[in-house]
């Protein structure tokens, strides 16, 4: 715990910066630029990475991931509507000889008119798709191999809205194994914003299938559903040490209609309140959580109702505080460096819990020609 707080002390004297959280590093996918049209650029992402965590209890154990990722592709702009990308992911972990993950990357971006635009192949999974980490795991952009699909992205002054599905396991006729694809719809509506007040109301909604048609598989029809509301709010406070403070507060359910299977729950809900402050050091939060049955299949795993290890082990009713803290130094326009914390309190098992991780995220264009 000391060395904890050591380190937390020592990048704070760093520089002043103001941060968010893990899914805010992922703002990799850019829209369509007109000053772009008809260029050849190279365009190389990456995320180097060292996340320990240090938790406690029957939920979920201690792990660490260590390693980096690298997308180099071209992109062409052929218009002010159409965009292609073309390249590659690749995923190591420190100390292991091969690649984890090596994928084709193609994504082809059309903006159908000012407010909506239509994403097929690999999608724009900036900022975890707005969904909350109960329900989508930021780690994610640590572990998983880059999303398939289609996706269909509004965004005007009032409203934000999102939908897409993600095949992870395709079929065809005959394949011995199920369909596996995700359907997601996340969504901000605002209420009421003037110079300093922003009010909004979210919507969320994740279905995760798994079954299909047309494959030889003897495994039923298994679907999971997450859904949530609540409503956000942001208040500017200036320039000083705090700029701004945001209260929000969700809840947040779970229904599995097809039966228990895998797991021991159907169904739970539970409800999130959050208090965070942007500083010049830095944003901090704190959260409390309180989940009753709580299942989630891409959701952060430490806020489930059921154990990682063994899903016969369960906490039916569980409640916890949070406090997060997140640090980002930008060292290039396209290059930054960023540091985040994480403490929790099981109110249950009465035990605590912290984790840390440090990052390095390039996202980088290099022009090669103009046609």
């Amino acid at each position: 715990m000391q060395k904890l707080i050591y380190i937390l002390l020592l990048t704070l004297t760093v520089s002043q910066l103001t941060g968010q959280t893990l899914s805010d590093l992922t703002y990799f996918y850019k829209n369509i630029d007109t000053t772009e049209v008809k260029k050849l650029n190279f365009e190389i992402e990456s995320m180097s990475f060292f996340d320990n965590t240090e938790y406690m209890g029957d939920i979920v154990d201690g792990y660490t991931w260590t390693g980096a990722w690298v997308r180099p592709k071209l992109n062409y702009t052929f218009s002010d509507k159409l965009k292609v990308e073309l390249g590659g992911h690749f995923l190591r972990y420190h100390a292991r000889d091969e690649y984890t993950i090596v994928r084709p990357w193609f994504t082809a971006e059309f903006q159908m008119f000012e407010p909506l635009k239509v994403v097929f192949g690999n999608l724009d999974e900036n900022n975890n798709h707005g969904l909350l980490k109960q329900l989508w795991e930021p780690e994610r952009i640590l572990t998983d191999a880059p999303r398939e699909g289609i996706q269909f992205l509004y965004k005007s002054r009032f409203l934000e809205v999102e939908n897409w599905m993600s095949w992870e396991q395709f079929i065809l006729p005959g394949d011995p194994y199920q369909e596996h694809f995700t359907f997601g719809l996340t969504g901000r509506g605002q209420l009421y914003s003037n110079s300093g007040t922003t009010v909004k109301i979210p919507l969320q909604l994740l279905v995760y299938h798994q079954g299909g048609e047309i494959d030889s598989s003897p495994l039923g029809v298994v679907t999971h559903y997450n859904y949530g509301t609540g409503l956000e709010t942001n208040f500017k406070v200036g320039d000083g040490f705090i700029k701004s403070v945001d209260f929000n507060a969700h809840w947040l359910g779970y229904q599995c209609p097809d039966g228990p299977a895998p797991y021991p729950y159907n169904n739970g809900h539970g409800y999130a309140v959050t208090l965070a402050g942007d500083t010049r050091w830095g944003k901090l939060s704190l959260d409390y959580w309180n989940g009753y049955q709580f299942i989630a299949p891409y959701g952060k795993r430490i806020y489930m109702s059921i154990s990682d290890r063994d899903i016969a082990l369960s906490e039916q009713d569980r409640s916890q505080l949070a406090m997060n803290y997140m640090l980002r130094q930008h060292i290039l326009k396209d290059i930054e460096f960023a540091f985040i914390g994480e403490a929790y309190w099981d109110f249950l098992t009465e035990r605590f819990s912290f984790g840390f991780g440090y990052y390095l995220v390039i996202n980088s264009d290099f022009f090669l020609k103009k046609f």
